[in-house]
């Protein structure tokens, strides 16, 4: 009997894989945005300082104290988590559409290992490895038309076999070549 498989809300296929991956995106991510933050915070410091020390209107001065040193740093600190937030879910999402069709082609082999052939799927729209999912497919359609050919082969032998009377276990090894073809045959997976 078939196993359902249901869908999932995350998409969390591989954990190792996609966790490894999505870690590296945001560790460059985190790296690169809190450098150019503290450049930035930098930047507005030494802007404030210049401008106190060139004694330039000096409401522009009261303005520019603390608090605006803070709001900088709350913004930036809240633009580098943003930005970690979507990269990470951009990460799953893409290290989804790889592992997804390598979860299914890795499923599918391991049906193949039990001798059955598998019913497959066609990938998700935005799924990677579109070509080598052919080239399975391409795989499970010529083992099927194999199996086949030798069911058709094997079929008018073992007809012919019977008339001349041999001895029923001769038959039954090849009548169980043919039972094993067909079932892999009828077998939905």
């Amino acid at each position: 009997m078939a196993q359902q498989y249901k869908r999932r809300l995350i998409p969390i296929v591989d954990r190792a894989f996609q966790f490894k991956y999505t870690g590296i995106i945001l560790a460059v991510a985190a790296l690169t945005s809190t450098v150019l933050g503290l450049f930035l915070l930098k930047a507005y410091k030494e802007m404030n300082e210049i401008i106190q020390i060139a004694g330039m209107a000096p409401e522009i001065s009261e303005r520019l104290d603390a608090d605006d040193t803070r709001r900088v740093f709350t913004i930036t600190v809240a633009a580098l988590i943003g930005e970690v937030a979507i990269l990470g879910i951009l990460g799953l999402i893409i290290t989804h559409r790889v592992c997804g069709p390598i979860f299914v082609i890795t499923r599918h082999i391991n049906t193949m290992v039990e001798g059955k052939h598998p019913s497959l799927r066609p990938l998700r729209q935005g799924d990677e490895f579109a070509a080598m999912f052919l080239s399975f497919q391409r795989l499970i359609d010529g083992n099927k038309a194999k199996d086949k050919d030798d069911v058709d082969k094997l079929k008018p032998i073992i007809a012919a076999v019977r008339t001349l009377g041999l001895a029923d276990t001769d038959v039954a090894v090849l009548q169980a070549l043919v039972d094993q073809r067909e079932a892999r045959l009828d077998e939905k997976r």
